[in-house]
């Protein structure tokens, strides 16, 4: 399974492209790209797979880093949340329907999107090389 890293987010097909394991590697890289201070804000779409999401979000617990839970929302509620919190950064966790495959979408520090360009290839090394080392104390979710 390879999952799929787009100019603009991570997607993929669970069961064919996307598995829980890899949402938990692209979480532990994410948390190791960013900035190591404050918390990390996700949210999801009311149809993206529960597994995929805590997947994910364990991954960043797992290095050590703080999860705010923004809930069911969209790209709104991420920005609008990450803008004004005192944050590192955000995740959104999304279906497709149209294309029927999940959608993992990156936020750095001010609410942009985090492209190939800005950071997501980068991401995309990180969750290749695999050479993560959990922190000595897991994360908190909220």
């Amino acid at each position: 399974m390879s999952t799929t890293f787009s100019a603009y987010d991570i997607r993929g097909r669970v069961g064919e492209t996307l598995s829980t394991e890899q949402a938990w590697n692209v979480g532990k890289a994410f948390a190791e790209w960013l900035p190591d201070e404050g918390p990390i804000v996700i949210a999801k779409s009311p149809a993206a797979h529960p597994d995929i999401f805590r997947g994910f979000v364990e991954g960043l617990l797992l290095q050590g880093r703080n999860v705010i839970d923004a809930g069911v929302g969209g790209q709104d509620t991420v920005v609008d949340t990450v803008t004004t919190s005192n944050t590192a950064g955000a995740a959104l966790i999304s279906h497709d329907d149209a294309q029927n495959i999940e959608v993992m979408t990156l936020f750095d520090t001010d609410g942009a999107t985090i492209t190939a360009e800005t950071g997501l290839a980068d991401i995309q090394q990180l969750v290749e090389a695999g050479n993560f080392v959990p922190a000595a104390v897991k994360g908190t979710l909220k």
